[in-house]
């Protein structure tokens, strides 16, 4: 199934959600300059392109998340340090300042 962006909109979605998640994710939504029918939308079309969730489902609490990620990140440094791809500091400020540009 392809989808468009310009595919004609012809079909309603009804869902009852809890009101306080509603309110705060709305904030997000607006603060990004999108409403929640263009987010749907989005979702949506990103389930299709990757055939299943466009994001992990976890039952795992903040702190773990949080966590997991960080030792992602440390194995990823580990992996490239056993690799021998370092960087001394003249080197990192030097990414940074390019970055930066």
């Amino acid at each position: 199934m392809t989808t468009s962006k310009q595919a004609t909109k012809d079909d309603y979605i009804r869902v009852r959600i809890n009101g306080q998640l509603k309110k705060e994710a709305s904030e997000i939504i607006e603060s990004m300059q999108l409403d929640m029918s263009t987010v749907i939308n989005m979702t949506l079309d990103q389930i299709v392109r990757h055939n299943g969730l466009p994001f992990e489902v976890t039952n795992d609490d903040e702190e773990t998340i949080q966590l997991k990620k960080l030792q992602s990140e440390v194995a990823k440094g580990l992996a490239s340090f056993n690799q021998e791809k370092t960087y001394d500091i003249d080197e990192v400020k030097a990414l940074f300042a390019k970055s930066g540009e």
